[in-house]
């Protein structure tokens, strides 16, 4: 399979290597990977995946941090400095792709062999990124001990960057400083291409009179060949098969005595595994790929087609000669090797074009040769992974006596511009106010966020959504393990996951990539189905506890208070059609759970068995909604900063706001054991994300406000 894939690289035929549009060209010896040798990419970015596998056959393979990473894309930039046409690798951090996960870094590059330098063109997309956008890149070895790195800000032209090892690398590790300006639509992320990557592999250390012999067969092939053409397109005559003939003739001479060398590294030890055609058939491709550069289809009689393809054939015998030489020692080829080849074929065709003109005919020789080396002298490598999951089942005991309480449907939600009664559809729960005079209602079973400059709407709040309470006493309420993960109020297991990456167990943020509260205690019970946000950009909220919920009640009369500490998980869903993974006929929308079955009860149509994709999450933030009760809830700040560190003063995009406050009510005698209307309310501040976009838009650290209408309901278990 490996030998079809040979083939089927260079069958793409004048994408390979030809658009190049290179900063700073790679070393002749180096290997260039510029994506182009797959199909163009286009349509909805979207539908768009992380690139992984599809060059593995060029010796590297690309990961990103759970469901994240880069993705190809035809961009369509003819020309432009650091692009290469058709596809380029993109990092774009605003939007979520197919998968769930974000175009985000880190970006992990992964070789086989082992690599000493690496280089590749990087840029903004033409955005002034203002001194922000900063690309790293990080070697290790095959113990993990880093061998080098480089830390580069990317102008708005563009840029090549290039990081030397001290010791061969396994492994690249690419970040950014996810920014792109300091303010703006681009200023909380990333945004940059990778392209045209050139890295220098290490020799196999396994000399081999095989691979020299076997490599030098078609290195003469394709000059013999090329030869057939070159006279045939000078004359504008049919190409001579006798001739043909002949260079196929040799080529089986040459390989099956390569094969008698017995010190084969592919194949076995005499390539029996190995189908000859396979090889020959790759030389064909290649001849037949420049002879369409130069000639464009056309049949002669044409000097410098001539000329062109007789050259064609003397460099793909030389640069062949270069990599059967390092075959035969075990070592890497040499620069100068490479750099003589390519001086002789622009020489010798300078009548006949410049060397830019000539570059795509010369490109496509150097990949010929680069992978038919490789294809000899590297052995095929399977790795199986194993990735194994953490779930926590809880059975719950038999409830005692409880108190529950499930949400109930509210208002509409709507922001009203103004303090006015008639704008939106109501009831109410709250309001804000200026000190003296209210500025805006606060809708029932609505949440709000945000200081004063925030442009977060409300959100709405899904009904039946339960908590279930135990109560030992009649009094005091304590944490229950409910009847599922749904409606029990008892904190998170002992054990720790990367929740962007569920697979990894972790001990801190440091061990998930480093992003905020990354590392996060496994859940045990939620607070709800997951809450939508519909911002610019949209996020999806998943609150678990985060210790033990607890507090009191007055049964005879209704009145509760509760204190709920949260570990509210913030996935950023932006490019979804809908802000958290719907449960539609009876599967999940999108998310880690795609297509899997599902139940929902809510208007919103979210569910706890549709997750965001563990890709794109940004922060896990601790929300203290203590008091939450059947109260009276207020907060006043005379200079409107109502939370510690709060930058901008209002709430909730009130810039003046001094005063909120918010009206619950209890449920009244609960002794009939049958559930009662009520309303729980609380008001707490939110920090922030570490998302530069999403803070802005959400104006964080700020205050946050709930009312949560349902039926409470008290039952007594003798």
């Amino acid at each position: 399979m490996k030998r079809l894939l040979l083939v089927s690289a260079l069958a793409i035929g004048t994408l390979v290597r030809t658009a190049t549009a290179q900063i700073v060209p790679v070393s002749p010896s180096d290997v260039l990977v510029n994506f182009d040798n797959l199909p163009p990419v286009m349509g909805d970015i979207t539908t768009a995946v992380p690139f992984t596998n599809d060059v593995a056959d060029l010796g590297v393979q690309f990961s990103g941090f759970g469901q994240n990473g880069g993705f190809l894309f035809d961009l369509q930039s003819p020309n432009t400095p650091g692009i290469s046409d058709p596809n380029t690798l993109v990092f774009a951090s605003f939007f979520s792709m197919a998968n769930g996960g974000i175009p985000q870094t880190p970006e992990t590059l992964t070789f086989y062999p082992p690599i000493t330098s690496f280089q590749f063109d990087a840029t903004t997309l033409g955005i002034d990124c203002a001194g922000t956008a900063v690309v790293t890149v990080q070697g290790f070895d095959a113990s993990s001990n880093p061998v080098g790195s480089s830390t580069t800000t990317l102008p708005v032209e563009g840029i090549t960057i290039i990081t030397p090892f001290t010791g061969p690398a396994t492994t690249v590790l690419i970040t950014s400083s996810h920014r792109c300006g300091t303010s703006g639509l681009f200023a909380g992320v990333e945004i940059f291409t990778m392209d045209n990557l050139g890295f220098s592999i290490v020799g196999t250390g396994d000399p081999s009179g095989c691979a020299q012999s076997a490599i030098d067969a078609a290195g003469k092939k394709a000059k013999a060949l090329a030869g057939c053409y070159a006279k045939a397109v000078q004359k504008g005559v049919p190409v001579d098969d006798n001739c043909i003939t002949k260079a196929q003739n040799a080529f089986n001479t040459g390989f099956a005595k390569a094969g008698d060398k017995g010190d084969c590294l592919v194949g076995g030890r005499h390539m029996d595994n190995l189908d000859p055609n396979t090889f020959e058939a790759a030389v064909d491709t290649m001849i037949a790929n420049t002879l369409q550069i130069i000639t464009g289809g056309q049949p002669g009689p044409n000097i410098c087609f001539g000329k062109k393809m007789g050259s064609v054939g003397k460099k793909a015998q030389a640069v062949a000669k270069c990599w059967s030489k390092a075959a035969k020692a075990g070592l890497a080829t040499s620069d100068t090797c490479g750099t003589k080849a390519a001086s002789s074929f622009n020489g010798a065709l300078k009548a006949c074009g410049t060397p830019d003109q000539l570059n795509p005919i010369e490109t496509q020789i150097d990949f010929f040769a680069q992978t038919l080396s490789r294809a000899f002298t590297v052995p095929t490598t399977s790795t199986t992974t194993t990735t194994t999951t953490t779930s926590t089942s809880t059975t719950s005991p038999p409830l005692g006596t409880h108190l529950s309480f499930t949400t109930t449907p509210g208002s509409d939600c709507q922001q009203p511009s103004e303090f006015d009664p008639t704008v939106g559809l109501g009831p109410f729960s709250g309001e804000l106010t200026d000190g003296t005079m209210p500025i805006l209602q606060l809708g029932l079973g609505c949440l709000y966020i945000g200081g004063g400059s925030s442009n977060e709407p409300p959100s709405l709040i899904p009904e039946n959504a339960t908590s279930i309470f135990n109560s030992p006493d009649g009094t005091t309420l304590v944490a229950s393990l409910g009847t599922s993960r749904a409606d029990c109020t008892t904190g998170p297991q002992p054990t720790q996951h990367c929740v962007n990456n569920p697979q990894v167990a972790c001990t801190s943020d440091a061990d998930c990539a480093g992003a905020l509260g990354a590392c996060a205690f496994d859940p045990t019970c939620f607070f709800g189905p997951p809450v939508p946000v519909n911002g610019f950009p949209s996020t999806c909220v998943v609150n678990s506890f985060a210790t033990d919920g607890s507090g009191t009640i007055d049964v005879s009369t209704g009145e509760s208070s509760v204190s709920i500490n949260l570990a509210s998980r913030v996935f950023l869903t932006l490019g979804h059609p809908t802000a958290c993974p719907q449960c539609l006929g009876g599967t999940c929308s999108y998310g880690d759970q795609a297509g899997l079955p599902c139940t929902t009860n809510n208007v919103n149509q979210t569910s706890l068995d549709c997750m965001p994709g563990s890709g794109s999450f940004v922060a896990t933030l601790p929300v203290d909604l203590t008091p939450l009760s059947t109260g009276t809830a207020t907060q006043t700040a005379a200079d409107g900063l109502f939370c510690p560190s709060q930058v901008n003063p209002g709430a909730f995009g009130q810039a003046t706001a001094q005063t909120i406050s918010q009206t619950g009510s209890p449920s009244g005698d609960g002794s009939d054991g049958l559930p009662h209307p009520a309303t729980l309310v609380s008001i707490f501040c939110i920090p922030p994300t570490g998302s530069l976009s999403v803070d802005t838009i959400a104006d964080l650290p700020g205050p946050g406000s709930i009312s949560l209408p349902g039926n409470a309901q008290f039952t007594v278990v003798p």
